[in-house]
Formats: C-alpha cells, sequence, structure tokens
C-alpha cells in the first residue's frame, strides 16, 4: 500500500469513527464539517488543506494550519 494510499484509509477511518461518536452517517458528518469550513472561511482567508476539525461526543476541535507568522 502506497503513502497516499494509506492516507486515504485513514481519513476514512477517521470519518467512520467520527460518525460513529456523533451517532449519524458518514455524509452527515462530512456536511457537518464542510458547513462549519465554510462559515469559518466567509470569515477567514483559509483553505481546506489547512482546515482539520474533530469531533467527539462532547468537544469540537478546529485546528487552522498554514502561514506561519
Amino acid at each position: 500500500m502506497s503513502v497516499p494510499s494509506v492516507h486515504v484509509a485513514k481519513e476514512r477511518l477517521k470519518t467512520l469513527l467520527l460518525a460513529d461518536r456523533m451517532q449519524c452517517t458518514p455524509e452527515t458528518a462530512e456536511k457537518f464539517s464542510s458547513d462549519i469550513y465554510h462559515t469559518i472561511s466567509k470569515y477567514m482567508e483559509i483553505k481546506p488543506d489547512d482546515f482539520h476539525i474533530q469531533i467527539t461526543r462532547t468537544d469540537i476541535h478546529i485546528k487552522i494550519t498554514g502561514e506561519d507568522y
């Protein structure tokens, strides 16, 4: 398995775990993450690759990476 395939598999597993924790379908979890990204991007200039979200039953963690200041 090549490195890109490993990364894709890891992201899919995270999505499945996220959906399980939120007790919703993976599509719903992805839509939720997308909605949060689009809302934040209205107020900040961010790229999809620099936006990471982790959702648990009790918390939402948003990490925005990119330019070093």
